[in-house]
């Protein structure tokens, strides 16, 4: 009995026992293997599609003509134009198919051309009256001299003839006979002699003709010298460069002026051997710049030429191509207000007497004095003032008018500007005459900018571009009420030197499979994307094995990458492409997805 009690013990013990450890081994279970949480990813719908590349690169800007322009006569030089000037061409080469409004680049002092060309007119006239005077040799006086001479050689034949007879009846003496041959012969002597200075004379005035014509041409010589002596670009385009001042004596060819064409400007830029053939001349590409105020302006280029042999260094080629400009004027900003604002392209200070003239006389130019119905005056600035600096990108005056009175001639300075001395009339105005400054000659332009109409008597400025736009009438300066003057100062939109951005022609689009780069990932060698995995109830994460094809397409910043599977499981549109977070899963990964806004690959 008490052995059966002892078996009860320990049946009971093990019992006991073995309860314990299957309820450990269960809860061990539990905790070791639970679900793992879904991954945080975001998709791309993947579709077939044909992205362009868009590639860009930059250029540098460089003038299509720039020539330095030389005198063709030595001389010493009388006037040259100022840097950054504008200028219009001379078209034509004869003096009457000269354009009237071309720009004079410099001019030479032309007195000595003027003697020479009055020395040469001299000399036509000496010649004229040369073959004048021979021509009444030949038809007045050789004919009367030869016709005298033939009267004479026929009464010398007659009296020989009537000697000889009386000669034969011995009623004259052989010595009257040898008398009677002798004059006969000497008059006929004398009429051959008057037809050869007829026929000298006639020879001479060919010559004389031929003297005339030899006296044309140089006059026409030194008259080409003279209209030399002023020199004229033979393009528009803006002075870049000054080679010479009033008053240095230059040879033939020696440069005065370097002048370059602003528009058409041109763009290069280099480019691969592969990515040059496929340029074209006339191919067009856009150009993106930026203007003053910082504002990037698309332009459109066309290819003018490609290099066809490549940098030796870079081996890269150089494509070339024309840009139209225009005159950037995004700098200015008008005053919103009703009242016309007139314009002037220069202030100029009251102490310049010292640099003229050499004394203090108060000198301005001759165009900056105004005489308006009687009243003469001249344009004062308020709001600016010598030694002060002036506000950046500030192009707006303020002016008064000061009634002045004219106390010299015309000064000449320079052989280009003109100056008088004035005196302020009123002496309520106060005048710094270190200090203050005043305008130069004052215009108005078109409400718009890009008017096509300018006032050909009051304004100076020329290259402006044409637009589709109406103007309001221009405003006259007998009428003007105003106190504001924009300065003006002209500038291209491009100027050489400058760097534009150019967009690349791209290869042809490819039809295909397209994903961003960072969709794609590479393990031990192989190529692979991850998309969703519909077939189960939970998102996963399945790996499809791909090849990238070579080349890449740049859309924007975003690179796309062109992929084909490798595996049994063909891409097809309309799958899910893991695009954010696909570096840190595996095959087979729970995934939760949030769709890329934008992610159209």
């Amino acid at each position: 009995m008490r052995f059966q009690r002892f078996n009860f013990l320990v049946m009971a013990l093990l019992c006991f026992c073995g309860l314990a450890i299957t309820g450990c081994s269960q809860n061990q279970e539990e905790s070791v293997s639970p679900d793992k949480p879904p991954k945080p990813v975001s998709t791309a719908v993947l579709q077939k599609t044909s992205p362009i590349n868009l590639q860009y690169t930059t250029g540098s800007v460089v003038p299509w003509k720039s020539e330095q322009i030389a005198f063709e006569v030595a001389g010493r030089v009388a006037e040259v134009i100022e840097p950054n000037e504008l200028v219009t061409p001379q078209i034509g080469s004869e003096a009457d198919e000269r354009t009237p409004d071309a720009t004079p680049l410099a001019r030479l002092d032309d007195e000595e051309l003027r003697i020479a060309v009055e020395s040469a007119l001299a000399s036509v006239e000496v010649a004229k009256l040369n073959r004048d005077a021979n021509l009444v040799t030949i038809e007045q006086q050789l004919p009367a001299q030869i016709e005298s001479a033939k009267a004479e050689a026929d009464l010398a034949d007659t009296e020989l003839s009537r000697a000889s007879e009386l000669s034969r009846q011995n009623a004259i003496s052989r010595s009257e006979l040898d008398a009677a041959r002798t004059n006969a012969a000497t008059t006929k002597s004398r009429l051959a002699s008057s037809n050869a200075e007829l026929a000298q004379a006639k020879a001479r005035q060919l010559a004389l003709e031929a003297q005339i014509l030899q006296a044309r041409q140089q006059l026409s010589e030194a008259q080409r010298s003279l209209r030399n002596a002023v020199l004229f670009s033979p393009f528009p385009g803006q002075v870049s460069q000054i080679h010479a001042v009033p008053g240095t004596y230059v040879k033939e060819g020696d440069p005065v002026v370097t002048v370059q064409m602003m528009d058409p400007m041109t763009i290069e830029f280099e480019v691969t051997a592969q990515d040059s053939r496929r340029y074209r001349r006339g191919d067009m590409l856009p150009v993106q710049v930026t203007d003053g105020s910082g504002t990037p302006r698309q332009l459109s280029g066309m290819v003018y030429r490609v290099d066809t042999v490549a940098d030796p260094a870079a081996r890269t080629f150089t494509v070339t191509m024309h840009v139209r400009n225009e005159i950037d004027e995004s700098a200015y900003t008008l005053p919103d207000t009703d009242e016309p604002i007139a314009w002037t392209d220069q202030i100029t200070p009251l102490n310049i007497g010292p640099m003229i003239t050499g004394d203090r006389r108060q000198l301005v130019v001759r165009e900056a004095v105004h005489t308006i119905g009687g009243e003469t005056f001249v344009w004062k600035v308020t709001n600016r003032r010598w030694g002060t600096p002036s506000p950046p990108g500030d192009r707006l005056l303020s002016v008064t008018k000061v009634p002045v009175r004219i106390t010299s001639d015309v000064i000449p300075y320079l052989g280009r500007w003109k100056f008088v001395a004035i005196e302020f009339t009123d002496p309520n105005v106060p005048i710094n005459v270190d200090r203050d400054l005043i305008t130069g000659k004052l215009y108005f332009k078109p409400t718009h900018f890009n008017s096509p109409v300018v006032d050909e008597v009051t304004s100076p400025s020329i290259g402006t571009s044409s637009k589709d736009l109406l103007p309001r009438p221009l405003q006259e300066l007998e009428t003007w009420t105003g106190c504001q003057v924009m300065l003006d100062d002209q500038r291209w939109l491009l100027r050489s030197g400058d760097i534009a951005r150019i967009s690349l022609t791209g290869s042809e689009p490819t039809d295909g499979f397209f994903v961003v780069m960072k969709a794609v990932r590479e393990e031990q060698g192989k190529t692979f994307v991850h998309v969703i995995d519909d077939t189960t109830d939970r998102a996963t994460a399945r790996r499809v094995f791909v090849d990238v094809a070579e080349g890449e397409s740049v859309l924007g910043e975003t690179v796309l990458l062109r992929i084909t599977s490798t595996s049994r499981d063909e891409l097809r549109e309309g799958m899910q492409v893991i695009v954010e977070g696909t570096h840190y899963l595996n095959d087979g990964d729970r995934v939760v997805v949030s769709t890329l806004v934008g992610g159209h690959p």
